[in-house]
């Protein structure tokens, strides 16, 4: 499915929900809760929102929570449930995988853990109604469910046609026992009446945390031996810092790999570093001078950013584990501050940790508000003048640009959106010093390019087409180093190298590809500043 479509599409975060009914300004009580119908049933609404029963099908009940609204008087909301979407309509198994679903989706190297749908609402309103904010839900499961190894999300769509857009996604729940509880966010949603809004209940397998190794006991008959005189041992010796265009690739083959390559590398060369690490589905990746490496990864509790060390081996530890919210999607470093700068992507929100953030810290300042255009952004990325710029994917989408050190409700100073763009379910993003702008449309398979100062309705002044160099795009798989070089990571186990793209696109200058590169599926490439 397109991302014209609403998401996050993983992006599916957000409820739905209406009210109406009563309009004097305070409105009428809350609607208390109802038993669980079985068929369809039109609820009359209350601006001040509360507790609305959800039809039962399958076993599957709940509740949903509306939030205060501006329903006019006598709105009233219509709900019918089912456990199989209809004929036609948008699924989360149909989003392309790169979307609003994608960091809840685990992939192997086997196979795609494709998410299924359990539980489905339709929604109608007989009014316009805008909820206050995303709705919460608690969802009964059918007995004998087993809900281990598994994360739990509700996807909205406005309509019932494959290219409705998704307008949220909430999760993952929090589990007891057979109870899904669903919070909501502080977006605002609008309903409008005559559309059929799917309310699709699914779930994703996610993998199970190896049990650890037990240590080794010991031998209740064995005496102590003398320790034996030596030499203190000498303190290890940190790992130097890799030059800068040092390329980071990220791949997924038996395990998460990074791989460090030197500047200039071609053809089937090894990495000079390279270790893997235990994450989960990861949507953005980015290094900083010392040539650590950090990942937005998913886990069944939320997003983590997890950082690793220059000179980490094997299968290494995180230096660092960032828990942030459960929509983090794109980063970046902060080429001032040395600010990590990472996405919220449900929320539209910019947030930037201090250097070595760790655990459950808060951010430094975000960049969020009603003047910024963020519309589920995902990639961000920097010019050489230290502007921010961010990819939304709702919609066609759009890029927009920030002044260097903005914060709060900013404005952007840039816009680039309108059908003459060629913007199509853009993720990918890259900036060059110059603030020639590199962007890749997950819809169209292209990478479209933009000169300095774009904004508006531009016209790419030039388009890379996926299917003439072998690349597909998906996340953080395009990047620009200091000589302005671009590097896709192509979808046969390669990264591609083109000289900068002031036009028609060109053959690629140097290619890493081969067994001795240890790349396998394409997840991420930053470059050391």
């Amino acid at each position: 499915m397109r991302r014209s479509m609403l998401f996050l599409t993983l992006a599916l975060y957000g409820g739905i929900a209406v009210l109406g009914g009563c309009g004097g300004s305070g409105g009428a009580p809350a609607l208390p809760p109802t038993s669980a119908p079985t068929g369809p049933s039109a609820l009359k609404l209350t601006m001040a929102g509360g507790p609305v029963a959800l039809p039962s099908a399958g076993g599957y009940s709940g509740t949903l929570q509306l939030p205060t609204s501006n329903a006019p008087n006598g709105t009233t909301l219509t709900l019918a449930a089912a456990t199989a979407v209809p004929v036609g309509a948008p699924t989360p198994q149909a989003l392309h995988r790169s979307q609003v679903l994608k960091p809840h989706v685990v992939r192997s190297p086997q196979a795609t853990l494709a998410p299924s749908v359990l539980y489905v609402v339709t929604l109608q309103v007989s009014q316009n109604v805008t909820l206050g904010s995303v709705p919460s839900f608690s969802i009964q499961l059918p007995a004998g469910l087993s809900t281990v190894n598994k994360a739990f999300f509700i996807a909205i769509f406005a309509g019932t046609s494959a290219q409705a857009s998704l307008m949220a996604n909430i999760g993952p729940a929090t589990i007891s026992g057979s109870t899904l509880t669903f919070t909501g966010s502080a977006t605002p949603l609008t309903l409008d009446a005559g559309v059929t809004y799917l309310l699709e209940l699914y779930d994703v397998a996610t993998v199970a945390t190896p049990a650890p190794s037990p240590l080794p006991s010991s031998s209740p008959s064995a005496s102590p031996s003398a320790s034996p005189s030596a030499s203190p041992t000498a303190s290890p010796t940190a790992a130097p810092a890799p030059a800068a265009g040092t390329l980071y690739a990220l791949s997924q083959g038996s395990a998460y790999t990074f791989g460090a390559f030197a500047p200039g590398a071609n053809g089937n060369v090894a990495p000079v570093a390279s270790f893997t690490a235990s994450i989960q589905s990861p949507t953005g990746i980015a290094v900083d001078a010392t040539g650590r490496a950090y990942v937005v990864a998913y886990s069944v509790s939320g997003t983590q950013i997890l950082s690793y060390a220059y000179g980490a081996s094997g299968s290494a530890a995180p230096s660092t584990t960032l828990t942030t919210d459960a929509s983090g999607w794109g980063l970046a470093i902060d080429p001032t501050s040395g600010d990590l700068v990472a996405t919220d992507a449900n929320n539209n929100i910019i947030e930037y940790f201090a250097p070595g953030a760790n655990g459950s810290a808060s951010p430094v300042k975000t960049i969020s508000g009603t003047n910024t255009g963020l519309n589920m952004p995902y990639q961000v990325a920097f010019d050489g003048s230290k502007n921010i710029y961010v990819v939304n994917g709702n919609g066609s989408g759009s890029v927009v640009e920030y002044a260097a050190g903005a914060s709060g409700n900013a404005t952007p100073i840039a816009t680039i959106a309108g059908n003459a763009t060629g913007l199509d379910g853009p993720e990918a993003l890259a900036v060059d010093s110059t603030g020639r702008i590199y962007v890749g449309n997950s819809a169209t398979n292209t990478i479209t390019v933009y000169p300095p100062g774009s904004t508006g309705n531009a016209v790419p002044s030039a388009v890379i087409q996926g299917s003439s160099y072998d690349f597909l795009i998906d996340q953080a798989l395009i990047a620009v180093d200091a000589s302005n070089d671009l590097y896709v990571f192509g979808r046969s186990n390669e990264v591609e190298v083109f000289a900068p793209v002031t036009g028609s696109p060109q053959s690629p200058i140097r290619t890493i590809t081969g067994s001795s590169t240890g790349l396998a599926y394409a997840d991420g490439v930053a470059i050391v500043p």
